[in-house]
């Protein structure tokens, strides 16, 4: 039986700008070459491994920010794959028309780029008929699978499909290209290649043959992509996969809750969260630390001055204030002063607002209140 081994990887999203997790600039253009360090990891796997073809199921660059540069280090490097077919299907982050090097770049002959038109690639030396479509523009809403089928059972079918499983979407993903499960197990090919969500996913058909993947962006890209993040070695035949994950991400995100409530310093606070980080290897990971609890203060809470704390201690920390300050409120009330008055308002507003978002406002608010006019003498 014929097997054809594969790399499939999608969403590097090179050159970045990691503005959703509000990184400072010096750490984004780390994060930008920890990018380009796993795309080389990804080059090398496919070298030692000897895969026949080598799949980017989308969003390989960031279209709005990508440099000449990047384009000619990645062309580079895939052209020293001397025995490994690559192809690069572009992605919404990626389209054909608004990436310019697409068109306009002399790639290695050993690069096949999709266009916004559906293809068919055939492989005649090893019996493999490649399938793609990419992305024109940033939408693309078509239900690809319903309008193709595989025409040569007797050869390997594999489609490249940058789009969204409905029946298993992320709740931020943006819906193109859409399908569900049944379509992936109707379609007729080998193996569907997979892009889009940012997180490893396998469909496997009733015989437990993994015919589908979404291998996951390689390395994570914000606080809201958490676990393993990796590339898929797999061997594909007529009616027989091998899938294998392989871990890529040289960093990775963590978000976490921190109580206060019991620390009487800031020393307290920074051994909470030392706790909390020390078994995720720090020096390598970036955390979102949200401090809980009630805390008030005056004890003197300074959040820049905790942050340069961890300076040494990991790769990169933020730290979001959400305490409560621990005031008795109900002994303020009967003071008769500007601040008792304050808070019976606030009160009122509470009772009567159903908004759970306002009330949060509500509640903020009447703490900011009480410290401002407790501090101006109220």
């Amino acid at each position: 039986m014929r097997k054809i081994k594969i790399l499939h990887t999608a969403d590097l999203h090179l050159d970045n700008g990691f503005t959703a997790s509000a990184l400072p600039r010096d750490i984004i253009q780390e994060r930008k070459k920890d990018l380009l360090e796993i795309f080389d990891k990804i080059i090398e796997v496919a070298k030692v491994e000897k895969v026949d073809l080598l799949f980017i199921a989308g969003d390989l660059f960031e279209q709005r920010l990508v440099k000449l540069q990047t384009i000619q280090y990645v062309n580079y490097q895939l052209s020293t794959l001397e025995n490994t077919r690559v192809f690069i299907l572009p992605g919404n982050h990626d389209p054909y028309h608004l990436v310019y090097y697409y068109k306009s770049f002399p790639w290695n002959f050993n690069i096949t780029i999709f266009t916004p038109e559906y293809q068919k690639v055939h492989l005649k030396d090893i019996g493999v008929w490649i399938h793609g479509m990419g992305y024109g523009y940033q939408e693309e809403k078509r239900p690809l699978l319903e309008t193709i089928q595989c025409e040569d059972t007797e050869e390997i079918n594999i489609l490249l499909l940058h789009g969204s499983d409905v029946t298993n979407s992320p709740s931020k993903q943006s819906k193109y290209l859409p399908f569900n499960e049944d379509d992936l197990y109707n379609s007729g090919f080998d193996y569907i290649a997979l892009g889009h969500y940012h997180k490893f996913m396998i469909y496997k058909n009733a015989y437990g043959n993994p015919i589908a993947a979404y291998p996951g962006s390689p390395e994570p890209l914000g606080f809201d992509e958490k676990g393993m993040h990796g590339i898929i070695l797999g061997e594909i035949s007529k009616g027989h996969n091998i899938i294998n994950v392989l871990p890529m991400a040289k960093r990775s995100y963590h978000q976490m809750e921190v109580n206060i409530s019991d620390c009487a310093h800031i020393e307290e606070i920074k051994e909470k969260i030392i706790q909390k980080i020390n078994p995720l290897s720090p020096e390598i990971s970036l955390f979102h630390i949200v401090l809980k609890g009630d805390f008030t203060w005056e004890k003197g809470l300074n959040i820049e001055f905790l942050k340069k704390q961890f300076y040494q201690l990991c790769y990169y920390i933020q730290i979001e204030d959400q305490t409560d300050p621990s005031y008795d409120v109900d002994s303020l009330i009967h003071e008769n002063t500007l601040v008792s008055a304050y808070i019976l308002e606030i009160q009122r507003e509470l009772r009567e607002e159903k908004d759970e978002k306002r009330r949060k406002i509500l509640k903020k608010a009447l703490s900011m209140g009480i410290e401002a006019l407790k501090g101006g003498g109220y």
